[in-house]
C-alpha cells in the first residue's frame, strides 16, 4: 500500500521539483529509482508469504523490506511537506505564493527535519508507569510488578543497541513478572545471540515467572526458525489459549486470532482472582465480557506514524493506553520496536511497567 501511494508521491514531487528549476534528467533518476524500490518490495512481500521461492537470503529480505518501507514514507513526508508549503502560501503568507524556489526549499527542509526526527524517536525507548489497585491480591502479596513488551520485531535494521535500552529499562524496574505480547522476532535468530541472551536474562530473574504469546508475525512461513521455540528456550512459557496461576493471579495467553467460545474464561475459581488476559492484537472476546480485570496487546505500534493512530484504533475498535472496556481495563502498548520502517512519529516506544497494588 505505502508503495502505491508513495509513487503518487514521488510524481507529484518531481512535478513540484521540474517547477523550481530541477533538471529533467535527475527527475527521471528519482522516479527510476522510485520504480525499483516498488518493484523489489513488491518481490520482498511475495517472498514473506510464500517462503518457498526465496529470492532473497533472509538477511537481505529484511533489509530491503526495511530501506523500500522507509523511503517510500519519507516521500509521503515530502508530498505532505509540499502541499502544507502551498496551502500556508496560498491562504496565510500569500506574498510567498509565487516563490518556487522558495516554497521548494521550505519543503525539502521540513521534510529533512520530520525524517531525522522520526528516525531517533524510533530508537528512544521509554519507559511507561502505570499503577492499578485491587482487592484480589492474596494477603501475603501487598504488590505485583510487571514488565510487558510487545511488539519487539528483532530483525531488518533494529539495532542491538536499541534493544539494550529496553531490556535495561525492564532490569532497572525489577518485574516480578515478565510479559511479551508477540511479534517478537522478526528475522534470522542466528544473528542475535547477545538479543536471546538479554532475553533469557530478564526471565531469570522474574520470580513469579516469563510468560508470552505469539503474534502475527510469529506466523509468517519466511521464518525457516520454529520462532515460538527460540521464545520458550529463552525461558518464556508460550501460553497458546492457556492460563496459569502465579501469585495468587490468573494469566490466560491467547493465540493471536481466537475463534469461537473460549471455556478457558468460565472458571469459577476466578472470581476473587485477579485475571490478566495476554492477547497481541487488541479486541476483547465477547466471552470474556465481565471475566478478566486487565488485558495487555499490542500489534497497532500506536499507528507508527501521525496521525495513523487514529485510523488504526478506528480499525482495531481499540484505544491506545489505558481505558475501560467490557467490565476490566485495557492497555493497548505502543510496542518497542518498529515494524518495515526504521522511524515512528510522535508514537514513542515504550516498555510498560505495570504495578498491581493491593487496595
Amino acid at each position: 500500500m505505502f508503495e502505491i501511494l508513495s509513487l503518487g508521491a514521488v510524481y507529484f514531487i518531481c512535478k513540484k521539483l521540474k517547477s523550481a528549476g530541477v533538471p529533467q534528467s535527475i527527475l527521471n533518476i528519482c522516479l527510476t529509482l522510485q520504480i525499483l524500490w516498488a518493484v523489489l518490495a513488491s518481490i520482498v512481500g511475495f517472498d514473506f508469504g510464500h517462503a518457498e521461492y526465496d529470492f532473497f537470503p533472509l538477511h537481505v529480505t529484511e533489509m530491503i523490506r526495511a530501506c523500500s518501507v522507509t523511503w517510500a514514507i519519507i516521500t509521503l513526508y515530502c508530498f505532505m511537506a509540499f502541499l502544507g508549503v502551498d496551502i500556508l502560501t496560498k491562504f496565510v503568507f500569500k506574498k510567498f505564493e509565487h516563490y518556487t524556489k522558495f516554497k521548494t526549499l521550505c519543503a525539502l527542509i521540513l521534510t529533512a527535519a520530520v525524517t531525522l526526527y522520526s528516525m531517533s524517536e524510533a530508537y528512544y525507548v521509554q519507559r511507561r508507569d502505570i499503577t492499578i489497585t485491587t482487592k484480589k491480591l492474596p494477603e501475603n502479596i501487598d504488590k505485583i510488578r510487571i514488565a510487558f513488551l510487545t511488539d519487539v520485531h528483532l530483525g531488518g535494521l533494529y539495532t542491538l543497541s536499541h534493544f539494550e535500552k529496553a531490556m535495561k529499562i525492564v532490569d532497572d524496574a525489577s518485574p516480578d513478572i515478565i510479559m511479551l505480547g508477540g511479534d517478537v522476532i522478526d528475522g534470522d535468530t542466528s544473528e542475535m545471540t547477545e538479543e536471546l541472551e538479554l532475553l533469557k536474562s530478564a526471565a531469570k530473574k522474574a520470580r513469579y515467572g516469563a510468560f508470552a504469546v505469539n503474534g502475527n508475525h510469529e506466523h509468517y512461513w519466511i521464518l525457516d526458525v520454529d520462532v515460538e521455540g527460540v521464545i520458550r528456550e529463552c525461558g518464556y512459557r508460550l501460553l497458546i489459549d492457556e492460563r496459569v496461576e502465579t501469585a495468587g493471579i490468573t494469566i490466560i495467553g491467547l493465540e493471536d486470532i481466537p475463534y469461537g467460545w473460549l471455556k478457558i474464561f468460565e472458571k469459577p475459581e476466578d472470581k476473587d482472582r485477579f485475571v490478566i488476559v495476554l492477547k497481541h492484537r487488541p479486541g476483547v472476546p465477547f466471552d470474556a465480557e465481565g471475566r478478566f480485570d486487565l488485558m495487555l496487546s499490542g500489534h497497532t505500534h500506536g499507528g507508527q506514524f501521525w496521525p495513523l493512530g487514529y485510523f488504526k484504533s478506528m480499525a482495531q475498535k481499540s484505544t491506545q493506553g489505558l481505558s475501560k472496556k467490557a467490565g476490566g481495563l485495557v492497555y493497548v502498548s505502543n510496542g518497542v520496536g518498529f515494524n518495515c520502517a526504521m522511524m515512528r512519529l510522535f508514537v514513542p516506544p515504550e516498555v510498560t511497567i505495570i504495578d498491581i497494588v493491593k487496595e
